[in-house]
């Protein structure tokens, strides 16, 4: 008997509800790098635990039939929280698109974050379920599919959103903001600290300390966020996985796979080919 890939992967997109990237995985070794997205992460775990740790080392796991609900922004890491790993189907609607849905559903709604990244619903659990199996089928019916995502994000806000506080380091945010414009806008070359205490006017070692008290991650690991980003939309706009790779920064195709798959557990080929649903599973 064969035995069974230790993980099991499948991402897909939908025409109706662009910008959004949905995923379905088995995971049974998988541990992800302290990383953040610039889109939503919302899903349900469909069966094990999935152990989470977010802001500064608090830890949360997510057991079967939870619902995580994860801003952008929001620095975790996962790992398996039981013997056999967990399942989960996940979906990562764009920010903007969130955003637009939030202000077509409460207007001048201001709360776009969630109190906790994963929440007991069994009536949203079970339409994301729904809306997660509707977007894997291609003859699925637009307006049925649009109707359900909105009322998934309705849900999602109106009972478990929140304010962000913030930071600890205000004080320290004008300068510490400099540096994450400068790795923002030159995400794609080398970039020494020297310039990171030039920029914020600090010191080498206190720029690192207070970019990760403000930001979640030091400099380096939030500039591999930033081109792990920025190498996903431009193979979502159609790049080749090498011209994604130079793009972003990375030395190479090689290096931006062990990227993708460390921080997103899927590898930039999956996503180059999400436009229809297709299993892909391989061995650790």
């Amino acid at each position: 008997m064969t035995a069974k890939p230790s993980t099991e992967l499948a991402t897909w997109r939908n025409e109706h509800l662009p910008g959004t990237v949905f995923l379905r995985a088995d995971y049974r070794r998988q541990h992800f790098d302290r990383h953040f997205h610039e889109e939503y992460a919302i899903g349900v775990i469909d069966s094990g635990c999935q152990a989470f740790e977010y802001d500064k080392g608090r830890r949360l796991d997510m057991p079967s039939g939870s619902v995580a609900l994860i801003a952008p922004g929001v620095v975790h890491s996962g790992w398996p929280g039981s013997e056999n790993g967990w399942r989960y189907r996940m979906m990562y609607p764009g920010a903007a698109l969130v955003r637009a849905a939030l202000d077509d559903l409460f207007g001048d709604l201001q709360a776009a974050h969630f109190h906790r990244p994963v929440v007991i619903d069994a009536s949203l659990y079970q339409r994301l379920g729904r809306l997660h199996d509707a977007a894997a089928d291609p003859h699925a019916d637009a307006l049925e599919l649009e109707a359900l995502y909105l009322s998934v994000i309705h849900d999602a806000f109106a009972r478990h959103a929140g304010t962000r506080p913030q930071p600890a380091a205000a004080r320290h945010a004008p300068a510490i903001a400099r540096v994450r414009e400068l790795l923002a806008g030159e995400s794609a070359r080398s970039i020494t600290i020297a310039e990171l205490s030039q920029v914020s006017g600090m010191g080498k070692f206190q720029v690192i300390r207070q970019f990760q008290a403000i930001y979640g991650l030091p400099p380096h690991a939030y500039l591999r966020q930033l081109r792990v980003q920025r190498a996903r939309q431009a193979i979502l706009a159609g790049l080749t996985l090498v011209d994604a790779a130079l793009l972003a920064g990375f030395a190479d195709q090689a290096h931006m796979t062990r990227a993708f798959h460390r921080t997103l557990g899927y590898t930039p080929g999956m996503l180059a080919h999400s436009q229809r649903p297709r299993a892909i599973s391989f061995k650790k």
